[in-house]
């Protein structure tokens, strides 16, 4: 067990603290005293604290990562942000589903080496059930939906040679398609869906993962543009062109609203040093500063 307990200050990300090198173990004792002790837990991918039953108080808070907690005979989900009391006498254990999982342990009175062995009853870990996944439900309601935007593509290509009764009618369909199946779909997902994703997203440090996808999808339609343009021109697909240019500029422009009204309005909470490397490794003239 690595001791920092005689650092005056520690001061830095959990992650940081944690170091991630688990060949002394995956606790690291932060202070010691005689009726207390704090401990930085860091476990990796499966990787666990096994079941034990101490006769000392525990608060636990989980600072990053997705895990499992149990107490007693009840396993929990635990993620970034979450907080646990565990009695003193009640079996438990901490165990890491996927990436890294850091969490600050307070134990009070500090437990001996004898308090982790493994229960006598020889209980472990209960068996997780699985409910019904909710990815192929909302996956389900996609491939519904895509139906009608690809509808929506063809009557956007189609619009020009139309009659202006025959695309005034096909537009009332489509703007009914958008109101009662895709408007509905989209606040249904921002009320329960998005919430649940959030959790994971933070508990895993992949919050901006979404904006970066919209990168690769900028990327990609660049390169189709790109194709679509080295054709000689008596060959031009003017149709194609349309279109690539008209998702490029969607998507583009999609993505810096979000950027320029939830995202960057966020930097101002950053202290006047991060704000600093910031700006300089923006500007080329310092490497790119430690988000954690």
């Amino acid at each position: 067990m690595a001791e920092f307990a005689s650092e005056e200050v520690l001061v830095g990300s959990a992650s940081q603290l944690a170091g991630g090198d688990h060949s002394s173990g995956p606790t690291r004792t932060l202070l010691q005293r005689s009726q207390m002790r704090v401990v930085l837990i860091d476990l990796a991918a499966g990787q666990e604290l096994p079941p034990h039953r101490p006769d000392s108080d525990l608060v636990l808070a989980v600072l990053d990562g997705i895990g499992q907690l149990l107490t007693g005979k009840e396993l929990r989900p635990v993620r970034a942000g979450d907080l646990a009391v565990v009695r003193a006498g009640v079996p438990r254990g901490l165990r890491c589903l996927e990436g890294r999982l850091v969490a600050l342990g307070v134990v009070t009175p500090p437990p001996g080496i004898e308090a982790h062995r493994p229960l006598e009853d020889g209980s472990g870990w209960p068996e997780d059930a699985q409910g019904e996944d909710p990815v192929q439900v909302i996956h389900e309601e996609h491939v519904h939906l895509l139906e009608g935007i690809a509808a929506l593509s063809r009557l956007a290509r189609a619009a020009p040679a139309l009659q202006a009764r025959e695309l005034g009618a096909a537009l009332a369909a489509t703007v009914c398609f958008l109101r009662t199946d895709l408007l509905p779909h989209a606040m249904g997902e921002e009320m329960l869906v998005y919430p649940a994703v959030e959790r994971l997203l933070r508990a895993t440090g992949g919050a901006t993962s979404s904006m970066a996808l919209d990168h690769r999808r900028i990327q990609e339609l660049t390169e189709d543009l790109a194709h679509t343009a080295e054709v000689p021109a008596s060959a031009l697909d003017c149709a194609a062109a349309q279109r690539q240019l008209q998702a490029l500029a969607a998507v583009v422009t999609l993505h810096f609203d979000k950027e320029e009204v939830d995202y960057l309005p966020r930097l101002h909470q950053l202290s006047p040093q991060e704000r600093g490397a910031l700006v300089a490794a923006l500007r080329g003239e310092a490497e790119v500063p430690d988000a954690r």
